[in-house]
């Protein structure tokens, strides 16, 4: 078939549209099916659609059931989440509750996990590969807690998943192990005088493995950021609370380190959220996202509830930012008149989890990974000859 536009010209086409089209148009001809297939495409789809901020949706997991739900359907005055479909993952087939620790370029990591049994896996939906991650033990004698996350290593242009275990006996023990797509390999990391405990979720943005240490109800407190290519620590300033934290979150929210803390007391509880900004910079600051005021704490709900707020995504508008509330409804959160708008999920039971998804073309090759760069560069080279 007679291509009758330029490469360059057809590239910027074909990266607008959505993968499932493209997955198609693959096979129009050989010469599609090479470019779409490329790295190099792969990289540039996935760039705009991040740009652009197309080809977005929400995973929710319950139980064993995971849904997708179409984003573009909640628009700015949409209160009502229908889902879109029941979605057959990787681990359909396995007995035992799933759960799904975050998304990355359109990759998915899940884990199905009973007693000693890890079987964790990375998914792409969109093209419906997978791959199983390989079996690693544990220095441990005993594991009470494990707990993964999944980002993408932009140093060594890899993806990684990092596996956090704990051990609460007469002597707390941990483990910190971090698995390469490029090499399909686990490496354990050395450990820090004061690891993760069991009152604190690690988080994962920056390139950094990030927990909290002490007991904020004792105005004791420290954000401990551990950078997972320098295998360095450090201990990150904190925001200048309302008044005494009485519990500190912390999560990934777009590529930005997020915390989110509530105070309570016997006159008003407030939780909010902040965003590190200009992270690792010598100016590094928090800059305060979200301020949501609870109902009276004399409710007996407030009293019992360790209550959060995550930050999912911002809307459309960038207006309203999505917020998962204590992992049992989904609110939109006005940024310009601070107000709350609640939303009705549809057919949905309180729900475990909930991540926001980007759809990609990556693929879960190691081989892939390992030439997306050296396609990129190549590229570059010769499109500096051409202009020469």
């Amino acid at each position: 078939m007679t291509t009758f536009f330029p490469d360059e010209i057809l590239e910027n086409i074909l990266s607008r549209l959505p993968v499932k089209c493209l997955l198609r148009l693959r096979f129009v001809s050989k010469a599609w099916f090479s470019l779409i297939s490329s790295p190099y495409f792969v990289k540039l789809h996935l760039k705009r659609s991040v740009q652009n901020k197309s080809n977005l949706s929400l995973y929710i997991t319950n139980d064993r059931v995971l849904s997708r739900w179409n984003f573009y359907s909640l628009d700015d005055h949409d209160h009502v989440l229908r889902p879109e479909e029941i979605v057959r993952h990787p681990l359909s087939y396995r007995k035992y509750t799933i759960q799904n620790w975050g998304s990355c370029d359109g990759l998915i990591c899940l884990s199905n996990t009973f007693f000693f049994d890890d079987f964790v896996c990375l998914w792409n939906p969109s093209t419906n590969k997978s791959i199983k991650l390989p079996y690693t033990s544990t220095t441990l004698t005993r594991n009470d807690d494990r707990s993964y996350g999944f980002y993408y290593d932009i140093t060594n242009d890899d993806y990684r998943v990092v596996r956090t275990t704990l051990f609460v006996g007469k002597i707390f023990d941990y483990e910190i192990k971090v698995y390469s797509l490029r090499s399909n390999s686990w490496h354990r990391l050395e450990k820090f005088h004061q690891g993760p405990n069991f009152n604190s979720k690690v988080a994962i943005a920056c390139g950094a493995l990030h927990w909290t240490l002490g007991e904020a109800d004792e105005e004791k407190i420290w954000i401990v950021a551990f950078d997972l290519v320098t295998e360095k620590y450090r201990v990150i300033s904190q925001p200048e609370y309302s008044g005494p934290p009485y519990l500190i979150s912390l999560y990934n929210f777009e590529g930005c380190l997020s915390l989110s803390c509530h105070y309570y007391s016997n006159v008003v509880a407030v939780v909010d959220v902040w965003l590190l900004n200009e992270y690792g910079e010598k100016n590094e600051y928090w800059s305060k996202l979200v301020s949501l005021p609870l109902t009276e704490p004399t409710d007996l709900t407030w009293e019992c509830s360790n209550f959060s707020a995550k930050p999912v995504a911002y809307s459309k508008s960038g207006k309203k930012v999505l917020l998962e509330i204590d992992c049992k409804k989904l609110v939109w959160y006005n940024l310009e008149q601070k107000s709350v708008e609640d939303i009705m999920l549809q057919d949905l039971e309180p729900y475990i989890q909930i991540h926001f998804y980007s759809e990609s073309l990556v693929s879960l090759s190691a081989e892939a990974v390992t030439n997306a760069k050296k396609n990129s560069r190549r590229k570059k080279k010769m499109k500096y000859r051409k202009h020469r």
